[in-house]
């Protein structure tokens, strides 16, 4: 791996060179005209940069798939890439329309005394990484077809990677008459005039590579690192080319639809979601949840910074609750979220809302995620018959509940990990809350409780109760920032205790000491301070 790891670097540097070629040394030929040597170095530049930037990309990802993926499969994709991209580029010369690209400019030896070398291998590296890249984010969604979602999102990498070079190309701050972006952008045709076609040839090229490999890749196990590295690398060669331009829309378009799509396979690491569902609604779920997260460590930098303390006592795998202090409405959730690196699934109150149009849309996101909605009974105690203010009824909350317990009890079997806020009420809230000040603790509902009892109903599943507590201290400046200490107990199990409310009340006070501003004696003092 050492000499895959060097062709990288020599690749990464080729890419570094082209940069700085495009953007420093065209735009300023002051910079080298004045002498022989300058002359000679921009002139490799121009020429050679493109060629050798696709040479080590080749290389690196061909011996990455010797040694990491399999011998066989390998060579297949290699040669499936050099055949299916001759004969695509041959006839195109014959006049039929399947690429747009062009071979005149480029330097080095030609295939043929036609087809540059370089196309073959560009076609190589770039869709064996496509394919990669796709194999394992289908595996992290959790389809089930692999072979179609793979050769899917196989071909959409490949083509909208080609698309974000395509926007920089048309722009016309750059020329193409130079051997640098001839032997980099025509090597893969340019899309735009015959987007059809282009897709076909990118699916062609995976239909029949997958095809002669018989069975589909392991990717679960897969070494991901290297496709991604290769895949970023060349993005942000393209999104570096926009900045420098002054593009902020082809700039905003790759981020969105070719950064973003690509870092799902490895941001944030998350565990399988192992609950039998519907494969479509499976892969929505994670995928909202994995751009959720991904997301948020933003808010990091603007309003809450976050240390976690004992996280090595919540289970890395099984059924797990997490009881914890409510202290903000918002804010709770998202420490939590930051904290924990499993899939947490929230049980969150919505009889706050006045509208039914917002009550569809929160819900829809509530369902995306697999969160539970709750109504809490109180709040409609005092509303009058026929009241229409509120988005709920009091007739729904018997049914929510049901449906809410059902889910839960499902998700635990599952070996999900399920979030309570027992107090159902935070201290800082833009609704009116029973807490009076910001110190005040509420009695814990028994509800968590009686979730983990129906739980373990079934005789097989066991559920571990982690107390979670959250110490928030406000930060001084122009703006408030919080800074939250997220601790966590020793898990507790329903089956050591002699009753229910004997189990909800050691709950509570050990909630309640964790989230004490100084860590208790016999709180656990392991920490693992988040990055922010």
């Amino acid at each position: 791996m050492r000499v895959v790891k060097l062709l990288f670097i020599c690749h990464l540097a080729a890419l570094v060179f082209a940069l700085g070629g495009l953007l420093i040394i065209l735009p300023h030929p002051e910079l080298w005209n004045s002498t022989p040597i300058g002359v000679r170095i921009f002139q490799f530049a121009l020429h050679w940069a493109g060629s050798l930037h696709i040479l080590f990309g080749a290389a690196t990802m061909l011996l990455f798939g010797l040694l990491c993926i399999d011998a066989r499969r390998t060579l297949v994709f290699f040669a499936a890439s050099v055949l299916i991209s001759i004969i695509v580029s041959l006839l195109s010369l014959t006049g039929i329309p399947l690429s747009t690209a062009t071979f005149s400019a480029f330097p080095g030896p030609k295939l043929a005394g036609i087809v540059p070398y370089s196309l073959p291998l560009s076609w190589f590296y770039m869709g064996f990484t496509s394919y990669l890249l796709a194999s394992k984010l289908t595996d992290r969604l959790g389809l089930e077809r692999q072979t179609l979602w793979s050769l899917v999102l196989g071909t959409y990498f490949l083509t909208v990677w080609d698309l974000a070079l395509n926007a920089v190309l048309v722009s016309g701050h750059f020329t193409t008459s130079t051997g640098l972006l001839n032997s980099y952008s025509s090597a893969y045709g340019l899309p735009v005039g015959n987007l059809f076609l282009w897709i076909c040839n990118c699916l062609l090229l995976m239909v029949i590579s997958r095809w002669l490999w018989r069975s589909n890749l392991d990717a679960h196990h897969l070494a991901i690192w290297l496709p991604f590295a290769v895949y970023t690398a060349n993005t942000g060669f393209i999104m570096a080319l926009n900045l420098g331009s002054g593009l902020w829309s082809p700039l905003l378009l790759t981020a969105v639809f070719v950064l973003v799509p690509e870092s799902l396979v490895v941001f944030p690491r998350e565990e399988a979601h192992p609950r039998p569902q519907h494969p479509g609604r499976r892969a929505l779920s994670q995928s909202t949840w994995l751009l959720m997260r991904s997301g948020a460590h933003a808010i990091s930098h603007w309003a809450v910074r976050i240390r976690v303390e004992g996280l090595d006592q919540v289970p890395r795998k099984g059924p797990v609750l997490i009881a914890a202090r409510h202290f903000h409405y918002f804010y709770d959730g998202y420490a939590l979220l930051r904290a924990i690196p499993r899939r947490l699934h929230t049980v969150v109150a919505l009889d706050w809302l006045r509208s039914k149009r917002l009550r569809f849309a929160i819900e829809l996101g509530c369902s995306l995620v697999d969160w539970l909605v709750v109504l809490r009974s109180e709040q409609f105690r005092e509303q009058q018959a026929g009241d229409t203010s509120r988005a709920y009824s009091p007739r729904e909350v018997r049914r929510y509940l049901r449906q809410m317990a059902t889910r839960a009890v499902s998700l635990l079997r599952a070996g999900e990990v399920l979030v309570i806020f027992p107090e159902a009420y935070p201290n800082i809230d833009p609704h009116p809350s029973p807490k009076a000040d910001l110190q005040q603790f509420l009695p814990f509902r028994p509800g968590f409780v009686k979730l983990v009892e129906l739980a373990e109903r079934d005789g097989r599943t066991q559920v571990a109760v982690v107390p979670a507590g959250l110490a928030y201290t406000s930060e001084g400046g122009r703006r408030r920032r919080w800074r939250v200490t997220v601790r966590f107990g020793p898990p507790l199990y329903r089956k050591d205790f002699a009753s229910a409310e004997q189990m909800r009340r050691v709950v509570e006070e050990q909630v309640q000491r964790l989230s004490a501003a100084s860590p208790p004696p016999s709180a656990p003092q392991t920490k693992s301070p988040l990055p922010v």
